[in-house]
């Protein structure tokens, strides 16, 4: 293939990737209200869990944090030095910020990542 073959197939996975994405929005949104629904009659049944011939449905409860003071957390987090309470990703706009203004930051390392920058016309 040559550059325009090839960016006419890109041209239409784009397009086809668009078109899927917005089925999958919307098919998202309504799983979403029907989990909803379904919670809601299976509380009203004073049910946890239920089945019909297709399929099977349960409610799971987990807890998960909610941050309600993102300073007084980061000052446990020092003072405990329990850091096992964030997830491991630096910030790639911080970092590269500070390699802008010539900060180096201790145990990063710059690595360039090239990708295709894609736009239709």
């Amino acid at each position: 293939m040559n550059i325009n073959e090839l960016i006419e197939a890109r041209a239409e996975i784009k397009d086809a990737l668009t078109v899927v994405n917005a089925e999958l929005k919307e098919l998202n949104k309504k799983r979403v209200d029907l989990d909803y629904r379904l919670i809601e009659e299976l509380d009203k049944q004073g049910l946890s869990r239920t089945a019909n011939d297709s399929a099977s449905v349960s409610i799971n409860q987990d807890t998960v944090p909610e941050v309600d003071d993102w300073d007084v957390l980061y000052q446990h987090i020092i003072d405990t030095q329990d850091f096992s309470l964030l997830q491991r990703r630096v910030s790639s706009t911080a970092y590269k910020e500070l390699l802008k203004l010539e900060q180096p930051v201790p145990g990063l390392s710059p690595r360039e990542v090239r990708r295709v920058n894609f736009r239709s016309l």
